[in-house]
């Protein structure tokens, strides 16, 4: 890494309703630094927020003009600013720092470029025919929730076919075994987190 070589960095990426809020809220509770405020709620440990950063997935909406997708500001812009970002987070001294949002899937070598080749990419995979149905459900951008969905999964598959090193957690099995899920991310990620750290984690895939 350019900057903080000795701090971790990882990004959650994955396509809406595909299992990333677990992920992110698993990292939070095991001692990552997600970036917070939240834009979701305020009170972090809340079941109902989504771990994305506030000032990260505003600028991410604009970048992206979401739902269309249609990229609006350049690479170059892009790179500048997570590079800020990441500095700002880095500030709290915590031995690893995470975003999470699924318009990060469209930034994965602006992430390399601004964070470094070491930064960890994480991708809570799911069908994409289970996304598009999860986000149906939710009815969120109605109308376009194949459209989107599909966008982001194609960025995914190119980063990964392009060599990129992303590690892939099935949400199945997250959501089936947490304990497993909790163990096999500090594996992962090659962090330590106290035994309670670890339960905490757990526990919040099963609330």
């Amino acid at each position: 890494m350019a900057d903080g070589e000795d701090v971790m960095r990882i990004a959650v990426l994955g396509l809406y309703n595909s299992g990333s809020t677990a992920i992110a809220g698993m990292l939070h509770r095991m001692g990552v630094n997600m970036g917070p405020p939240f834009w979701m709620d305020s009170n972090e440990d809340s079941p109902e927020n989504h771990y994305e950063a506030r000032d990260l997935s505003h600028r991410l909406r604009k970048w992206w003009d979401e739902p269309q997708l249609v990229e609006r500001a350049s690479k170059r812009r892009r790179v500048c600013y997570l590079k800020r970002w990441i500095s700002r987070q880095e500030r709290s001294g915590a031995p690893a720092t995470g975003a999470k949002h699924p318009l990060l899937s469209l930034c994965g070598q602006d992430l390399l470029a601004a964070w470094g080749e070491s930064t960890r990419l994480i991708w809570c995979h799911r069908p994409l025919a289970d996304s598009i149905s999860g986000l149906q459900k939710r009815e969120w951008f109605k109308g376009r929730e194949a459209e989107v969905q599909q966008r982001l999964w194609a960025a995914l598959c190119g980063l990964e076919q392009s060599g990129v090193r992303i590690t892939k957690l099935e949400w199945s099995r997250v959501k089936s075994d947490p304990n497993a899920a909790v163990n096999e991310l500090a594996n992962i990620l090659g962090i330590r987190p106290s035994m309670e750290r670890l339960e905490r984690a757990a526990n919040f895939i099963r609330a």
